[in-house]
């Protein structure tokens, strides 16, 4: 994906394109997984100090362009949301999340959706979240190959 391409995707967001905006959205939109703010921070190259990439994050998050999910390890991670839609609406269906024990890696499961709950009314939901945890296709079929 180009800048202008990238640039009309932040346009539905009111989000002007910033270097360090850029960038993590290259990021995120050349990784199929989850990653952290750790991972991120390498994979820029050190080229941002950790400020602007944790506010870029923040308004990425605010704005509804990623989610935060947190798996199996303690760090949480970050993904993709809808893009081009934004401030998905209080009833989006949420997807589930697979994180793996093996390699830490985390996979949104966007057509597994998390089932709905119902509450007594004196609760108020804002997000439900739902994590499987197990073993990954890749360190499973790397645990194949070695047996």
């Amino acid at each position: 994906m180009n800048t202008n391409e990238i640039r009309q995707l932040l346009k539905p967001y009111g989000l002007a394109l910033t270097l360090p905006r850029l960038k993590l959205l290259e990021i995120f939109l050349s990784n199929d997984t989850a990653l952290t703010y750790a991972e991120l921070l390498r994979l820029t190259n050190d080229v941002f100090d950790r400020v602007s990439v944790y506010r870029t994050l923040k308004v990425f998050e605010d704005a509804g362009i990623i989610h935060r999910i947190v798996g199996a390890s303690s760090s949480p991670s970050y993904a993709l949301s809808d893009l081009g839609k934004p401030q998905k609406e209080p009833n989006h269906p949420q997807h589930l999340h697979f994180s793996c024990i093996k390699c830490n890696c985390v996979y949104c499961l966007d057509d597994q959706l998390v089932p709905s709950v119902t509450l007594p009314d004196v609760y108020e939901v804002h997000s439900l979240s739902m994590i499987v945890v197990g073993i990954c296709r890749i360190c499973n079929r790397k645990q194949d190959l070695t047996l």
